[in-house]
């Protein structure tokens, strides 16, 4: 055991050779893993802890195997049991997880015969898993790069070689955990059968009952010959770069902006004008008075960058369409110093006048986590006008430019929180008219979003 944090290390002192295999596997860790730096790669938020510990097991195991050190002596006899437990519990999380961790060692063989004897389509699958994490690593070792303790020059966090790690972390989280669209979206979908969306409901997910326990017919919630990983970029050695440091600005609402999304009037069998005389005789409740339901309100988020062309009266149109919402434009500039983010109305009031703004993006995935933020309750809808052509920051004053990683963080996101989307002014415009008036508009998503989410994860978007 190794804590680079803390440096301290357990191994066996012992002459066998599975004693110098596991003093090898540790002393790599200390070496190779990040120390003070692993927090801040969690806080990049581009793959979770839990996926990058297992990927940086595989990728300690695969430096010291070409060191020459047989890392099939890595098991210690509990793998089969551990894999039949995850099978019948029916847990393709965690499965994919630990069973990513034993690839290259010795106990991945073990874990795949337990998973096997409960659920043989968990297996296989989990077993092309594992192949193809191997190869992401062969390609990822042929940049030279894979064992690099430099710091990255483009968020300034070490070791470099780690990069690779988050990459391949980024991909297993979705294939432990695919993104899961809209329920009413798909069923509104004429061809969503054809991607194949539906096909895990139609399966009874035991043979022996709720429990799972005994042999599974629960088919795998991914396919890794669909959902594939990011390239290892030739000019970047696959490094991602990050989202910048959100800086919300403060501006003086002096203007009134009374109202809400959805706010309307029903009808009610209390109040003082009988608007609705008529329901005297046609509704059995006598509801001939009209009361006002509340809406829900909004957030309205704006990617305020140059690509986007906006003017500043376009602003303060989709603001003025927006009242009683939280309306923010965001955009970023290079050196990212100055606020990035401006709220433009909240409680009732808006912006008189609009400020220059920056002209980059850099901050679209954290200013969409501000935006969910913003919510007094999880119906309140969000509108994100933006054309999807997200990009991050580096720390030598650079963009990072569009990469499929950081367009997943969005796209998770807008999926998870059921974000409405729009690419221009019009299209904004009318978003906003539908749910004034309690409407559900049409979903969209930008085109590169589309081809992104397609190449990574084997399906359409949308």
């Amino acid at each position: 055991m190794t804590n680079v944090v803390t440096k301290h290390m357990v191994v066996p002192v012992g002459d066998e050779q599975i004693d110098r295999v596991i003093r090898a596997h540790e002393m790599a860790h200390a070496r190779f893993s990040p120390a003070d730096d692993f927090p801040k790669w969690i806080a990049r938020g581009i793959a979770t802890e839990e996926a990058m510990t297992v990927v940086e097991e595989v990728r300690v195991n695969f430096l010291i195997k070409k060191a020459g050190f047989d890392v099939d002596l890595l098991a210690d006899g509990s793998e089969k049991a551990s894999g039949v437990r995850i099978a019948e519990a029916g847990d393709w999380t965690q499965a994919v997880y630990i069973a990513v961790g034993y690839s290259i060692c010795g106990g991945g063989k073990d874990f795949l015969t337990g998973v096997k004897r409960v659920n043989p389509a968990w297996a296989k699958t989990l077993r092309e898993i594992i192949k193809a994490v191997e190869k992401e690593f062969v390609k990822a070792f042929k940049t030279g790069t894979l064992g690099s303790t430099e710091v990255d020059p483009r968020h300034g966090l070490a070791p470099f070689g780690f990069s690779h790690t988050e990459r391949i972390a980024e991909w297993v989280d979705r294939l432990a955990n695919p993104p899961q669209q809209d329920e009413d979206e798909q069923q509104d979908e004429p061809n969503g059968q054809k991607e194949g969306e539906g096909e895990p409901k139609k399966d009874d997910p035991t043979k022996d009952g709720k429990g799972g326990v005994g042999a599974t017919n629960a088919q795998p919630k991914a396919d890794p010959k669909k959902v594939r990983p990011t390239e290892v970029g030739k000019g970047n050695n696959g490094v991602v770069p990050s989202w910048g440091k959100l800086i919300v600005g403060t501006l003086p609402l002096t203007r009134k902006a009374h109202g809400g999304l959805g706010r309307k009037r029903v009808a009610s069998n209390m109040g003082r004008n009988p608007r609705r005389i008529g329901n005297a005789l046609a509704d059995p409740e006598k509801r001939v008075f009209d009361r006002y339901k509340k809406g829900n309100g909004g957030i309205v988020l704006i990617d305020g960058s140059g690509s986007m062309s906006f003017t500043n009266k376009d602003i303060l149109d989709i603001t003025e369409a927006s009242p009683g919402c939280t309306v923010a434009v965001y955009s970023a500039d290079r050196n990212n110093v100055k606020p990035n983010l401006l709220v433009l109305a909240q409680n009732g009031k808006m912006i008189d006048k609009l400020p220059e703004r920056n002209g980059g993006n850099g901050v679209d995935g954290e200013a969409i986590r501000w935006a969910v933020k913003q919510r007094k309750r999880s119906s309140t809808p969000i509108v994100w006008v933006t054309d999807g052509k997200v990009h991050g920051l580096g720390t030598g004053g650079q963009y990072g430019g569009y990469h499929d990683i950081l367009a997943m963080d969005c796209i998770k996101e807008v999926l998870k929180h059921k974000v409405f989307m729009a690419h221009n002014v019009t299209d904004g415009l009318a978003v906003l008219k539908q749910l004034s008036v309690g409407k559900k508009p049409n979903r969209w998503y930008p085109r590169c979003w589309q081809e992104t989410y397609l190449k990574l994860n084997g399906k359409r978007l949308g």
